[in-house]
């Protein structure tokens, strides 16, 4: 019932989100209309009409004056990435695959993920591959922007960033925010287009990489992922193109504001980001080398590419991994579970909650070693951080850690009762920490094989580790409130 009451207030600004989604798929007909895909129309609009008709019946809701919660802001905000989601799957059951596949994908492109359970992509017409690399593009994005806007409908927005230890919003509105996102967006895509075409891939391939590798989604138009091009410019560049989506949207603005790259030089978040990028690569050419044998020229190129696709969780591979060791799948599994930045369109636990949880620890020790008598102040971003706001600056990046790392616990403990993810458990406990990270580089586990109710599983923890576990948390805990009223 609070629901229904608090519903109009959040419709004006969820609305308007999903109507410019629904709007914005139409590209996809347009993909058909160039390829002559005219049987591809109908399946597109079957996605783009739902999410359009559902935008205007939320903005026609007629006020009452409630003002939302921010519980049920955020609790809404779970339900409705869900729903676009299935939106998103009714196109590809014109492909002759199952509903779970079919959501799977759609989930899997929305969340930005990169998984697949599609064994015959390269037979789908042109549109249903673009509609994949479309998600992965708006899902990315939309994902922030709609947080932003529910987040500011409920009056909760500030708070919201301050218990991610940032005190600053980059602009004075939600609104306002997601259009200069958008804005910034467009014009990294197109750097990405131009760039990718420079490496002698066309203009269709160009496009839907670009799509993929600024959204640091990661799926491909080919089963066998980027090591179809055999193409070392092309993986060259789409390095940079990936940590280009992993730089957080606030810095791009400030940057162009002030006309000035200070601010991302000197960010601290990307000063960790690529020299974690530089140790990663050494030790994974290294490792390669020594341990696997392999020729200093191929594990360079595997090794610095996969750096740069596990730090920015993007999920691109260009390599099998079957011929790697454990060690330093490992390694690439823990630090795509960690992702990029935060307000960036990369995936995972986040960078900065990591870099929080040291700041932490340091400031625990000094405390405890210290003089009693001595004041310590935690430092953050090179600055003291008040004492007030202390304890939810590391509660906040402590709580979303714990979260994180029981639902990669929860998952690996129900997969591998199953025989086929216990036949292989370090690809498993590889594939699983991706799931979690929402990046799609896989060992082969999660894939078209699994049994089904792994896909169903995987497909729910995608959506909740998107939605960075909280919000789901949220949700699932009013309804269970209500039950028990009951």
């Amino acid at each position: 019932m609070e629901l229904i009451k608090q519903l109009p207030a959040l419709g004006r600004d969820l609305g308007i989100g999903l109507i410019f989604i629904g709007l914005i798929s139409l590209a996809a007909v347009a993909v058909s209309c160039i390829y002559q895909e005219w049987n591809a129309i109908i399946p597109i609009l079957t996605a783009t009409v739902p999410l359009c008709v559902a935008g205007i019946v939320l903005r026609l809701l007629p006020q009452n004056g409630v003002k939302p919660s921010p519980k049920t802001a955020i609790a809404v905000t779970a339900l409705l990435w869900g729903f676009v989601a299935l939106c998103g799957a009714l196109p590809f059951l014109f492909a002759d695959i199952s509903f779970t596949d079919a959501v799977f994908e759609s989930m899997s492109a929305w969340t930005s993920t990169g998984f697949s359970v599609a064994g015959n992509i390269e037979q789908w017409p042109h549109t249903l591959l673009f509609w994949r690399s479309l998600m992965q593009w708006i899902g990315a994005l939309g994902i922030v922007v709609f947080a932003l806007t529910v987040a500011s409908g409920a009056g909760f927005y500030r708070g919201l960033y301050r218990t991610e230890g940032r005190q600053d919003t980059f602009l004075p509105s939600a609104t306002a925010t997601a259009l200069h996102m958008m804005r910034i967006y467009l014009i990294l895509t197109a750097i990405a287009i131009v760039a990718i075409l420079c490496t002698g891939v066309g203009i269709w391939d160009s496009v839907n990489l670009a799509f993929c590798s600024i959204s640091t989604g990661g799926m491909t138009m080919y089963t066998d992922g980027i090591a179809h091009y055999q193409n070392l410019a092309l993986e060259i560049v789409l390095i940079p193109i990936m940590f280009l989506g992993a730089i957080p949207f606030r810095l791009y603005y400030l940057s162009f504001s002030k006309r000035s790259l200070k601010e991302m030089l000197h960010d601290r978040i990307l000063q960790v980001m690529f020299a974690l990028f530089v140790i990663v690569s050494a030790v994974l050419v290294f490792d390669l080398v020594i341990n696997s044998g392999l020729a200093v020229g191929d594990a360079l190129r595997e090794g610095v590419f996969m750096a740069g696709s596990s730090l920015t969780s993007t999920g691109f591979q260009n390599t099998d991994f079957s011929l790697w060791g454990f060690a330093p799948l490992f390694l690439l599994g823990v630090f795509m579970f960690i992702g990029g930045p935060q307000g960036s369109t990369a995936g995972g636990l986040k960078l900065d909650r990591i870099i929080v949880a040291w700041e932490s620890l340091v400031w625990w020790i000094k405390k405890t070693v210290g003089s009693s008598k001595a004041v310590v102040s935690m430092r953050h971003e090179r600055k003291p951080v008040k004492e007030e706001d202390t304890a939810s600056l590391i509660s906040g990046s402590l709580l979303v850690i714990l979260c994180f790392v029981i639902l990669q616990g929860i998952v690996l403990f129900i997969l591998l009762h199953d025989s086929y993810f216990a036949s292989d458990i370090p690809a498993t406990i590889f594939d699983v920490l991706n799931c979690v990270a929402n990046t799609g580089a896989s060992s082969g586990m999660i894939g078209p094989d699994m049994p089904e109710y792994s896909k169903i599983l995987t497909i729910f923890v995608m959506w909740i580790a998107r939605l960075e576990i909280i919000p789901v948390v949220i949700l699932v805990g009013g309804i269970f409130r209500k039950i028990i009223r009951k």
